[in-house]
């Protein structure tokens, strides 16, 4: 009896031992699942953040792009609105009736075309107004007056030259109108 009570505890302490490496056991796989999860979860964080940082770099960079150009379209406007009288003032000199030096008057002319041409490749052009329907997006009245064989509301004379940047207008022309 005494040999079968030290087997019967030989076989118990198995078992306990081999329910204890199966405690053991399954105590490690919880935490592997455990250390996984977590893992993963960093995982996803990061990427989550990696993300977002693209996206607000990409945000940047067009926000950046557009003040650039908004700047850019600023300066120009500036500097038109600023040169637009010289060319003004270039074009009353050329209506002189009586041109004494044919050469000075020729040169003022290369330069005034010049200056066209300049402002033309920076894309800042003349609004057409002679002879068109009055627009008070382009022109503004300046005089009313009534002529024969003219329709209504429409440019009889321009007196001063518009001009836009691109498509927005930067000085509107002034101009005659007929009743």
């Amino acid at each position: 009896m005494v040999v079968e009570n030290k087997d019967q505890e030989t076989i118990d302490e198995q078992e306990h031992t081999t329910l204890d490496e199966e405690a053991t056991t399954e105590t490690t796989v919880e935490e592997e699942e455990v250390v996984e999860n977590e893992d993963e979860n960093k995982y996803k964080e990061l990427e989550d953040r990696y993300l977002r940082l693209q996206a607000d770099y990409s945000n940047f960079r067009r926000r950046s792009t557009e003040e650039k150009a908004r700047m850019h379209a600023m300066g120009m406007e500036k500097l038109a609105m600023d040169i637009l009288p010289v060319l003004d003032n270039f074009e009353r000199a050329l209506m002189v009736d009586d041109v004494q030096d044919e050469n000075f008057y020729k040169g003022m002319e290369m330069i005034a075309d010049q200056f066209r041409s300049e402002l033309a490749k920076n894309d800042i052009v003349e609004i057409d107004a002679l002879n068109q329907a009055f627009d008070p997006n382009l022109h503004h009245a300046v005089v009313m007056e009534e002529k024969e064989g003219v329709e209504e509301n429409t440019v009889i004379d321009v007196l001063q030259k518009g001009y836009r940047l691109g498509d927005r207008v930067i000085r509107p022309s002034m101009v005659k109108v007929s009743k």
